[in-house]
């Protein structure tokens, strides 16, 4: 689900190709992009170029290292999976809205067409123009507007679905990040610990050494 949803931003951004660089980077940190570029059968140039839109939208962050010897920079790129979600989640927020929007107009006001040119207008413009269409002269009809509800309802409702299904997947992978910092955290402090007691353990042998070295000297 979470690939699937991924592919659907990044496709959103940078087209269906750009939205294989998912399944490459999905997981992975720091992806060296000659390999992107490689799997996508893509030139790094074209590659870059969909990396720095997805960087510009903050969907990938990146590092990057010099070559000592050819003088030229190389970077490696990682996906922000939670980033991405919250920008679908916020896409599909904003088409939800907008069909409300349309779906309260729908069911408050009227609309007729013309049925010679297929175009649609509002009430108030189908009684400027004396329920004559401005293009044809065909006189206006009432449109019905049971099918368009329907179908705005039907919508509506799908992209709601959807967005519970996105809310989930950024739970999951920020619970996940959570996990992953608080266990970054214990080896980090198990790693500094370890340093602690070592520095401990040379300084005790140092006292020990400069102890036998004062004894020495007694005897002498």
């Amino acid at each position: 689900m979470q690939m699937k949803l991924l592919s659907e931003i990044v496709g959103n951004v940078v087209g269906k190709q750009g939205a294989e660089i998912v399944s490459i980077l999905e997981g992975k940190k720091n992806v060296n992009e000659f390999l992107i570029a490689k799997k996508l059968k893509l030139t790094i140039n074209q590659t870059r170029n969909i990396l720095y839109k997805l960087s510009d939208a903050g969907l990938v962050s990146f590092t990057r290292k010099k070559d000592k010897r050819k003088g030229w920079y190389t970077y490696f790129w990682t996906l922000n999976s939670e980033k991405a979600l919250e920008l679908l989640q916020a896409n599909v927020k904003g088409e939800i809205d907008n069909l409300k929007n349309q779906l309260k107009n729908r069911e408050q006001k009227r609309y007729y067409v013309c049925n010679t040119c297929k175009t649609e207008v509002s009430e108030e413009t189908a009684l400027l123009h004396s329920f004559m269409c401005a293009e044809c002269g065909e006189v206006y009809s009432l449109q019905t507007d049971k099918k368009i509800i329907n179908d705005l309802n039907s919508r509506i409702n799908k992209l709601s679905s959807g967005l519970v299904s996105i809310t989930q997947e950024i739970v999951l992978v920020r619970e996940k990040e959570i996990k992953k910092k608080a266990k970054q955290e214990k080896k980090d402090k198990k790693t500094k610990k370890k340093i602690r007691k070592t520095k401990k353990a040379v300084s005790v042998k140092k006292v020990k050494k400069i102890n036998v070295k004062k004894k020495t000297k007694k005897k002498i």
